[in-house]
C-alpha cells in the first residue's frame, strides 16, 4: 500500500461525507425498494485514487445506508465493490465494464446469499431485490463515470492515477457511447417501470375498493332481505289471532321461502320456544330446558326494546351448535299492539355468506373476511383458514413501502413484509367487510415487468453496443489507415481501398486534403532544404567574418586586445607544461601624436599599417602573437622562445624600423623610432596577463625615460628581482 497522501485522504473523506448525506435520502421505488445514488462518490475516488481511498469513501457511504436501512449488509457489499473498482482502475480497465463484472460475478450472488441465509427476507422478494441491487450498482457507476468524463482536466485532483498505456480512439469512443447509453437506458427503464407500477397499483387499489363496495352492498342487501322477512313475518303474525297450528304452518312456509335461515323459532314472553322450523327441532328437544332463550341478546333486544334486531355472531344451542347470526322482532296481539307477547327469530346460516364470495370474478386472487361489530369472524374465505366466531387478528404492515395500497398481515403478524393488500367496507349495521389480495402476486408482476424491461434493455444495449462498435470503426479505422499510410513520408500515392461508400465524407475529404498538403509540404521541404544549405554556407562565411572582426584589429589586421587577453592563459599554460620560456613585449611608436598633428590622421593610420606589416614579417612563427593593444601601442608575445635571443631580436627589429623610410602619403616618407619594454621568464609563470603587462610597461616607461628608440628587457624571477639590460 502506498504512503498516505493527506490531500488524497481529504478528498476521499469529503466525497465520502457527501455520499453519506446523499444516501440518507434514497429514491423510493416500488414497495420497500430504494434507489441509492450516493455511492457514485466512491466510484469517482476509485477511478482517481485507487482501491484504498475508495474503501474509506465506501465505508462512509455505507454508514448512511446503515442509518436508513438498519442493516449491516452495505458494509460488506459496497466496500468490496469499491476495492474491485479500485484494483480494476490500476489494471486500466474501464470502471463501467468492471462494475458490470462485479455485480454479475460477486455482487448479486453474494447479496442473494445474504438475504437468503442471514437477513431472512421472504423468498418472494429475493429475486426482485437482488436484480434491483445489480441495476442500481450499474446505474450509479455509469453516472460517476460520466461525471469523470465531463469533468474538466483542471478540476482533477493532483497526482491522480494515470494510464500507463494509451487507449485507442476506437475504445474511448465506444466507452463514451456505452456510458451514455447505459445511463439513458437505465433511467428510462426505471422511470417507465415506476410509472407503470404506480398505474398498476392504482388499478389494484381501485379494483379492491370497487370490489369491497360491491360486495358490501351485496351483503347489506342480503341482510336487508332477511331483516325485512323477519320484520314482515312479525307484523303478519301480530295481526293474526294466536293459533299454534296456524302459526306453525306460517312459520314453516316462511322458512321455506328463506332457506338461508338454519332455523326459525317463536318464543313467548317468558323466552320459552313454542314453535320452530324445521318442526323436527321441537320434536327432538321437547324436554330440553335449553329452549329458554330469555338470556339471549336477540330476545332481550327484540322483546324489551321492541326493535328488529340483528345480533353479532354467536354459538347456537338447542337447535344446533353452529355459529349463527340471529335476526329477531317482537310479536303482539291484535287487540294490544303495545305489549309484546313474544318474538320471532331466524338464525342465519353463516356458510351462506359464501354466496358473497362467489360474486368475486377472480377468486384465486381475492379473499374476503366479514366481521361483526365485535371483530369476530362471520365468514372468511377458505384459504384464510379463519373459522367463524374467531377473533379477526391482523397487523398493519408495509409502513415503509412506497405504495398507495393498504396492507396487512394475517399469518405472520410480526413480519415487516406485507402479506395482503386490502380494502374494507363498513356495513350500516356495524359489520366490516375486508377484501384481500395477496401482495406476493403483485410483487411477482412487478418482478416480471422489471425482468422483461431490463431484458429488453440488455438486448437493446447489446445491439446498440454492436452498432456503436461498427460506427466507431467506420470513424476510426479510416483515420488509423490514413495515419499508417502517411507514416512513410515519401509515399505520395492515394490508396482509395481504405475507403468505401460508408466512409464519412469528412474523413474522405480529410484524406484528400492531407495528401495534397503532404505533397505541398514535401515540395516546400525540398525548396527549404536548398535554401537552408545556401543560407548555411552564407552563415558560415558570415560567422568566419564575424569571428575575424571580433579577434582582429580592423585597421592593421593584427589581433586585438580581446583576442590577446582571451588566449594568453592558454599560451602561458603551454609554456609552463613545456618548461619553455616566454617573452612579453610592449611596443610603442615614439612621438606618434606629432605625425597626426603634422601630416593628419590618414598619415598616422598609414604608419600604423606599415609598422604592423613589418612586425608580421619579423615575428612570423605560428606561435607568435602580435596584437594592437590600443592607439600606437602593440603587444608581442613570443612563447617557446630562446631567452638569450629575445633582446637581440627585438633590437634588430627596432633598428630596422628606424632605418626604413615609411610612406605616409604620395611621395611623402618619414622615419619613425619605436620603444620596447619586454620581460621574459623560463622559471616563473603567471596566468594573469595584467601582471605581465605591468612588468613590461615598467620597462617601456624606462625606455621612454632614457630617451626612446631603445629596448629594455629583463627576466622575471620568483622573488621578482629583475636583471635589466639596456641599449
Amino acid at each position: 500500500m502506498q504512503l498516505i497522501n493527506k490531500r488524497h485522504l481529504t478528498f476521499a473523506f469529503v466525497l465520502g461525507f457527501m455520499g453519506l448525506l446523499l444516501n440518507l435520502m434514497p429514491i423510493p421505488l416500488f414497495g420497500n425498494q430504494q434507489l441509492i445514488i450516493g455511492n457514485l462518490f466512491f466510484v469517482i475516488v476509485a477511478v482517481f485514487l485507487g482501491p484504498w481511498y475508495a474503501l474509506l469513501t465506501a465505508l462512509m457511504c455505507a454508514s448512511g445506508l446503515y442509518i436508513v436501512w438498519d442493516s449491516w449488509h452495505p458494509f460488506i457489499l459496497f466496500p468490496l465493490e469499491a476495492l474491485w473498482l479500485g484494483y480494476a482502475r490500476r489494471k486500466e480497465y474501464y470502471s463501467l465494464y468492471a462494475d458490470i463484472g462485479y455485480w454479475v460475478i460477486v455482487g448479486m450472488p453474494l447479496f442473494y446469499i445474504l438475504v437468503r441465509f442471514v437477513l431472512e427476507m421472504p423468498d418472494s422478494y429475493m429475486f426482485f431485490t437482488t436484480l434491483k441491487q445489480g441495476i442500481n450498482g450499474i446505474l450509479y457507476t455509469s453516472l460517476g463515470a460520466i461525471i469523470i468524463t465531463m469533468l474538466p482536466q483542471r478540476l482533477h485532483i493532483a497526482a491522480k492515477l494515470k494510464n500507463q498505456h494509451r487507449k485507442s480512439f476506437n475504445h474511448q469512443l465506444s466507452y463514451t457511447f456505452t456510458q451514455l447509453l447505459t445511463l439513458v437506458l437505465l433511467v428510462s427503464a426505471l422511470i417507465f417501470s415506476n410509472l407503470s407500477i404506480n398505474h398498476q397499483q392504482l388499478d389494484v387499489k381501485r379494483h379492491l375498493e370497487d370490489t369491497a363496495l360491491h360486495l358490501g352492498k351485496a351483503t347489506e342487501t342480503y341482510l336487508d332481505n332477511h331483516i325485512s322477512a323477519i320484520d314482515t313475518a312479525a307484523r303478519w303474525l301480530s295481526f293474526s289471532a294466536y293459533d299454534s297450528e296456524q302459526w306453525q304452518s306460517l312459520l314453516s312456509k316462511l322458512h321455506k321461502n328463506y332457506p338461508d335461515f338454519i332455523s326459525m323459532l317463536i318464543a313467548n314472553e317468558q323466552g320459552i320456544v313454542t314453535l320452530s322450523s324445521p318442526v323436527t327441532n321441537m320434536q327432538q328437544s321437547q324436554d330440553n330446558a335449553a329452549f329458554s332463550i330469555i338470556d339471549r341478546h336477540y330476545f332481550q333486544q327484540a322483546f324489551f326494546n321492541q326493535i328488529t334486531y340483528i345480533s353479532p355472531v354467536f354459538l347456537g344451542r338447542g337447535f344446533g351448535n353452529d355459529p349463527i347470526v340471529a335476526i329477531s322482532a317482537a310479536l303482539y296481539l291484535p287487540q294490544s299492539p303495545i305489549a309484546p307477547i313474544g318474538i320471532i327469530e331466524g338464525s342465519l346460516n353463516l356458510a351462506e355468506f359464501s354466496q358473497i364470495y362467489q360474486r368475486i370474478p377472480d377468486k384465486t386472487q381475492h379473499d374476503i373476511v366479514l366481521v361483526d361489530e365485535n371483530n369476530l369472524v362471520i365468514y372468511a374465505s377458505p384459504a384464510l383458514n379463519k373459522s367463524p366466531l374467531s377473533e379477526f387478528v391482523f397487523s398493519s404492515s408495509g409502513f415503509n413501502y412506497k405504495t398507495s395500497l393498504a396492507m396487512l398481515n394475517i399469518k405472520q403478524l410480526k413480519h415487516k413484509s406485507p402479506e395482503f393488500a386490502y380494502a374494507k367496507h363498513i356495513i350500516k349495521n356495524g359489520w366490516t367487510l375486508y377484501v384481500l389480495t395477496p401482495f406476493y402476486p403483485l410483487v411477482m408482476q412487478v418482478e416480471r415487468q422489471y425482468f422483461t424491461t431490463f431484458s429488453i434493455l440488455l438486448l437493446s444495449f447489446l445491439v446498440t453496443f454492436a452498432l456503436i462498435k461498427v460506427v466507431s470503426l467506420r470513424l476510426t479505422k479510416p483515420l488509423e489507415a490514413i495515419a499508417k499510410k502517411f507514416h512513410n513520408w515519401h509515399q505520395l500515392e492515394q490508396d482509395d481501398t481504405i475507403f468505401n461508400d460508408s466512409t464519412p465524407q469528412e474523413i474522405f475529404t480529410l484524406s484528400r486534403s492531407i495528401l495534397k498538403s503532404k505533397q505541398e509540404l514535401i515540395s516546400y521541404q525540398l525548396e527549404l532544404e536548398e535554401k537552408v544549405a545556401h543560407r548555411t554556407i552564407e552563415l558560415q562565411a558570415a560567422n568566419t567574418k564575424l569571428r575575424l572582426l571580433a579577434e582582429k584589429d580592423e585597421l592593421t589586421q593584427l589581433y586585438n586586445r580581446r583576442y590577446t587577453e582571451t588566449h594568453f592563459p592558454r599560451l602561458n599554460d603551454m609554456c609552463q607544461r613545456s618548461c619553455a620560456a616566454m617573452a612579453f613585449c610592449i611596443l610603442d611608436i615614439d612621438h606618434f601624436k606629432s605625425i597626426n598633428d603634422t601630416h593628419g590622421h590618414q598619415a598616422g593610420d598609414n604608419a600604423l599599417i606599415f609598422i604592423a606589416d613589418m612586425m608580421k614579417q619579423c615575428f612570423k612563427r605560428d606561435t607568435d602573437v602580435i596584437s594592437r593593444y590600443g592607439g600606437e601601442e602593440f603587444l608581442i608575445i613570443l612563447p617557446l622562445c630562446n631567452p638569450i635571443e629575445v633582446k637581440p631580436h627585438l633590437d634588430k627589429f627596432r633598428q630596422s624600423v628606424s632605418d626604413t623610410p615609411i610612406p605616409i602619403g604620395q611621395n611623402v616618407n618619414i622615419h619613425l623610432t619605436i620603444s620596447i619594454g619586454a620581460v621574459y621568464s623560463d622559471n616563473h609563470y603567471h596566468s594573469d596577463i595584467d601582471y605581465w603587462f605591468k612588468q613590461a610597461d615598467i620597462n617601456l616607461y624606462q625606455a621612454k625615460t632614457d630617451g626612446r628608440d631603445r629596448v629594455i628587457c629583463n627576466q622575471l624571477t620568483s622573488n621578482k628581482q629583475d636583471k635589466q639590460s639596456t641599449a
